[in-house]
């Protein structure tokens, strides 16, 4: 599975009226609000009608996967830093959950970057943390948004001191078994294969499969090979991203009347 994606800046963030619910009693408190940062491009807004195509074709591929293997939770890494992960994978998630036909659910697992944490603004907000730490139930750690379809989890607060040792025990694999009971797919925004900790192994013992991001004319050939010998046979494909439709043979223009 290979699927190309370019994502750029804008100015502002829309959502639609159809994606919004009346949640009358939201879990976790307010309702997460996906245009918490507008200077990040997510595929609810209409302007990135092309880049949503991509997801879609990603989102396909991954449910046909699903349907053929049964997996439900899915590690989403990169083979090094600053290639896009957290931002692809919050769009993978909210392309799940646009379907409406599952309930999703978007944990930040990279428990000391904390990228979807910073990008919807839940630092200091309960998460996968205080749950590791057994100082917050599941539902604790759920927070409603904005699509009705999709929860998101926060990494929470996890002291430098704490890492992996609260990834190694149990409750990791007590969160995703319980994640499976109220949720269609979980997709787990994880730390970069080659970053030199133990946090990537011990969240993928867990996961079903992996989706690895990488950029193009950036990521090194040493990377690549490490993260495939680290993958413990779970890859289920390569999204790669920052492509130029300009280079790309298999890009072409294809709407109505065109």
């Amino acid at each position: 599975m290979k699927v190309s994606t370019d994502l750029r800046k804008e100015d502002r963030i829309q959502v639609r009226p159809e994606d919004l619910a009346d949640r009358s009693q939201p879990r976790g408190g307010d309702i997460v609000d996906l245009r918490a940062h507008p200077q990040y491009p997510l595929i609810i807004d209409p302007e990135h009608r092309d880049v949503a195509e991509s997801f879609s074709v990603l989102r396909t591929r991954l449910l046909n996967a699903r349907a053929k293997s049964g997996l439900c939770s899915v590690l989403v890494t990169s083979a090094q830093k600053q290639e896009g992960k957290s931002l692809i994978c919050m769009n993978l998630a909210i392309s799940l959950a646009r379907l409406a036909r599952d309930r999703i659910l978007l944990v930040d697992g990279d428990l000391r970057m904390q990228g979807i944490t910073r990008l919807l603004s839940l630092q200091g907000k309960l998460g996968l943390s205080e749950f590791l730490q057994e100082s917050a139930s599941f539902d604790a750690c759920l927070r409603s948004t904005t699509l009705p379809h999709l929860s998101v989890t926060a990494a929470g607060d996890a002291k430098e001191e704490c890492l992996p040792t609260i990834l190694e025990g149990p409750r990791w694999l007590e969160f995703i078994e319980q994640a499976k009971r109220e949720f269609g797919l979980i997709i787990v925004d994880s730390v970069p294969v080659s970053a030199p900790i133990a946090d990537f192994e011990l969240l993928l013992a867990s996961c079903d499969a992996a989706l690895l991001v990488v950029q193009l004319r950036s990521v090194k050939w040493e990377a690549l090979e490490l993260a495939s010998n680290r993958m413990n046979g779970k890859l289920l494909g390569l999204v790669v991203n920052n492509t130029d439709p300009r280079l790309d043979v298999e890009h072409y223009p294809y709407s109505r009347g065109k």
